[in-house]
């Protein structure tokens, strides 16, 4: 296998942090953060698992391994064997969730579809209205009635209805069963497990897409209420088309509880749609400063967080500057999220002026479709046939390398406050493209660096000023402590779902939508994990032409694999990461009595696997 993917699980398996200092006092609440209370246990040699399957009101093992498995993308053919349009995943960021280029067949490029058209995203951000002022604010609420599920939780006592039991539990679902919410695009078809969670709770779902969406099918299947076609190439007016689009929805499905969306580009509309409605939200500068990196960097500084030195490169005459300020080495990138698309390690300054002519020429070509931005022609010299350029920013920033361990800390908030949080770890990137590989948890970390981890977590969301919801947040643990890569303001994607309600029994989906109705977010949780797991995603060894995907067969019975299957299809032309952005093959979910364990596990699996690549005579 890739020395990446070998180093990946290395690094894992020797736990890759400092030795653990002396334990100090958390400021987090150890109910909401089970993770640290185990780490504890570890770390006074309690190593073997506690017949402490589940706190009250938490979910049992046998609920948690039935939930629906989510990530890769399901069937979207149409009854008469349309293709529909779905949205693929960025191939670095998987475990983030963002979605990518949707997958569409030729037919429907000849059809009403407009793939430049169908869903541009930024050009939808950039065209947005502000958020409202104070007054404006205080119109609404005086205006806007409140909603089912608010009238429904004055009726119930607050101190039960909060509690982390099962009693509180049936109450706060017994409040969220009938709501009515909306959901500001459907995101790619691997996602579909949200809306089947939704109406297993008995949520309404109005969702918002373009008009050759996948999620059609789950409204024929009776999964969600109503699908709502939305032309989100009119940027100008979508956010008038879609406030009339919900307005209809909900005269005919009934009145609206809550408007949200598990998609990273909606995220800005969704909290503007919900603002103007009247509906819990966070607000539209919260979620403009996390989608600008320099931003987050600059509020993070203020409020005396720990922050990455930085620098914003606007014009060439500021490489240098850049260069001399934040030292080497360093990671350019653009300040706007991009698909990873700009984002490049150097060592020198000559280095950054390479990658600045680099990059600066990669925005120009990238192109903008349904939603997404994507890699343009390499071989398109003047970037004439780029369209990025028009619609999102092409400010770079220069910000220092950060070393050691990354993790995810998943947070759910509830009135600013975090009710739940939990850490996992994440393997080595493989650079120089800084695409994921694999993931355990819990995690290894010693525990006062999960603690660190966590509070800072916590502490970014809350400077940025979130008040509910779930947030996936990616950071680092240096060998200066911990930093901040990015707060991504809704459910990660990938694994992610899956490992908090494997180890953890905590579902996201759920915490989201209890939130985003104004319901108590209170997961209740185990003091010991529930199940401990490692997944990896398998990146092509060499380049070539995958011949078929029965390589996993093997294993797919075993019953410590939870999913062992192809994100690759036969006859696709693979890469390996020595010839360019690697090709993921395959992605795989164990779990065993430890997490060490389960490591070596996948090892072994990845070590047994012969995938039937067949080489190019002659590399790229």
């Amino acid at each position: 296998c890739s020395c990446a993917m070998k180093s990946a699980l290395t690094a894992s398996l020797a736990g890759g942090a400092p030795a653990p200092a002396p334990t100090r006092k958390s400021t987090l609440d150890p109910a909401a953060f089970p993770c640290l209370a185990y780490a504890d246990e570890v770390e006074k040699g309690l190593t073997e698992p506690v017949p402490n399957p589940a706190a009250p009101g938490a979910f049992s093992i046998n609920e948690v391994m039935e939930m629906p498995v989510g990530s890769a993308p399901t069937s979207v053919l149409a009854p008469d064997g349309t293709s529909l349009a779905d949205y693929a995943l960025n191939p670095r960021r998987r475990r983030a969730g963002q979605e990518s280029l949707p997958e569409m067949t030729p037919s429907l490029s000849s059809s009403n579809f407009d793939r430049n058209a169908a869903g541009n995203w930024t050009a939808v951000i950039g065209s947005l209205p502000k958020g409202l002022t104070t007054e404006e604010k205080m119109r609404v609420k005086m205006l806007v009635p409140p909603s089912p599920s608010a009238a429904l939780l004055k009726e119930l006592n607050p101190t039960a209805v909060s509690s982390r039991t099962m009693d509180g539990r049936k109450l706060r679902r017994k409040v969220l069963a009938g709501s009515v919410m909306v959901f500001v695009t459907a995101g790619y078809s691997g996602k579909r497990f949200i809306f089947e969670k939704a109406h297993q709770l008995g949520v309404k779902c109005i969702v918002l897409d373009g008009p050759d969406s996948w999620v059609q099918l789950l409204e024929k299947e009776g999964t969600i209420a109503k699908f709502v076609p939305i032309d989100f190439g009119d940027s100008e007016r979508v956010f008038e088309l879609c406030l009339a689009g919900i307005k209809a929805a909900a005269a005919e499905v009934g009145e609206l509880d809550g408007i949200l969306t598990f998609c990273e580009l909606a995220v800005p509309l969704a909290v503007r749609l919900a603002e103007k409605l009247g509906l819990p939200h966070n607000t539209p500068d919260s979620v403009d400063a996390a989608r600008d990196k320099h931003k987050t960097r600059q509020i993070m500084e203020a409020a005396g967080l720990p922050t990455p030195k930085h620098f914003r490169i606007s014009l060439l005459a500021d490489v240098k500057k850049a260069g001399e300020h934040v030292g080497f080495p360093s990671v350019i990138k653009p300040v706007s999220g991009a698909a990873s698309i700009g984002v490049i390690r150097v060592n020198n300054l000559q280095e950054l002026h390479a990658a600045y002519a680099r990059v600066m020429s990669d925005m120009r070509r990238a192109r903008i479709v349904a939603g997404a931005i994507i890699e343009g022609d390499p071989e398109d010299d003047s970037g004439d046939a780029g369209n990025a350029g028009e619609w999102i920013n092409l400010t770079l920033m220069l910000e220092e390398y950060l070393d050691g361990t990354e993790v995810d800390v998943d947070l759910a908030f509830d009135n600013g406050v975090p009710m739940y949080g939990a850490i996992t770890d994440n393997w080595p990137t493989v650079e120089p493209y800084f695409n994921e590989t694999g993931s355990n948890c819990p995690s290894i970390l010693p525990r006062l660096a999960q603690q660190e981890l966590c509070e800072l977590a916590v502490r970014s969301v809350q400077c940025l000023g979130f008040s509910l919801g779930v947030f996936h947040v990616e950071l680092k643990y240096t060998t200066r402590g911990p930093r901040l890569i990015e707060v991504n303001c809704r459910m990660g994607g990938g694994p992610v779902r899956d490992t908090n309600l494997l180890c953890w029994g905590v579902d996201l989906v759920e915490e989201h939508l209890m939130a985003s109705a104004g319901i108590p977010v209170r997961p209740s949780v185990p003091r010991t994990p529930l199940k401990q797991m490692a997944e990896y995603s398998i990146n092509a060894q060499v380049s070539g032409v995958l011949q078929h995907i029965n390589f996993l067969d093997s294993w797919q019975s075993n019953p410590d694999v939870l999913y062992a299957r192809p994100l690759a299809v036969a006859g696709q032309k693979c890469v390996c990461v020595e010839d360019g952005l690697p090709t993921w093959v395959c992605e795989i979910m164990v779990v065993k009595p430890t997490v060490q364990e389960a490591i070596a596990f996948v090892k072994e699996i990845d070590a047994s696997l012969d995938i039937p690549i067949t080489p190019n005579h002659q590399k790229s």
